[in-house]
């Protein structure tokens, strides 16, 4: 945790800006070397909530995601939302590590609250294999779908897009 609060700030969460540096190297590491890479798309279900608690919320999933993840892992904000890169983690993995962290989440909401919370993570996830012809942009792309099927249908879990993709429509 330490190394990379010195590299990503005191919140030891990278900025969007680095963290699209840092996905598009491995991006095309992959391409070239062999090795799975997931990425995982996080937002909060904050409708309805005063400012403070999307506050705590936000800062909640921070300590988290610097708690549960790897150092070789790569948290970051995306706006108002979270992406977490996940290197040399395949399907396998990143299922286990989006487990983990809608699972926790969950909890460590109830212990704060004192109660049964209605607040959600919703997860979108991707994975990719060593040759995949894909970019940064289009993973990015994927995972935002998964994400938004997971919050469409509620889900107390994670979406993996390749669940989802042969339902969507196709590209003209």
């Amino acid at each position: 945790m330490e190394k990379r609060r010195n590299l990503a700030g005191d919140s030891g969460i990278f900025a969007q800006d680095v963290f699209e540096v840092l996905l598009n190297y491995e991006v095309t590491r992959i391409q070239r070397y062999p090795g799975p890479l997931t990425l995982l798309h996080i937002a909060l279900a904050t409708d309805n909530m005063s400012a403070e608690l999307q506050k705590k919320s936000r800062d909640s999933l921070t300590n988290l995601l610097n708690r549960t993840l790897r150092i070789s892992d790569v948290p970051a904000h995306f706006g108002e939302e979270f992406l977490v890169l996940l290197p040399a983690t395949d399907e396998t993995g990143g299922r286990a590590v989006a487990d983990r962290i809608v699972g926790q989440f969950r909890t460590t909401q109830n212990l704060h609250t004192g109660r049964l919370s209605n607040l959600n993570a919703y997860v979108g996830m991707t994975c990719r294999v060593a040759g995949a012809a894909i970019s940064g942009p289009e993973m990015l792309a994927e995972a935002a779908v998964a994400m938004n099927e997971a919050r469409a249908r509620q889900s107390p879990r994670y979406i993996l897009y390749s669940d989802i993709s042969l339902d969507l429509p196709k590209p003209k």
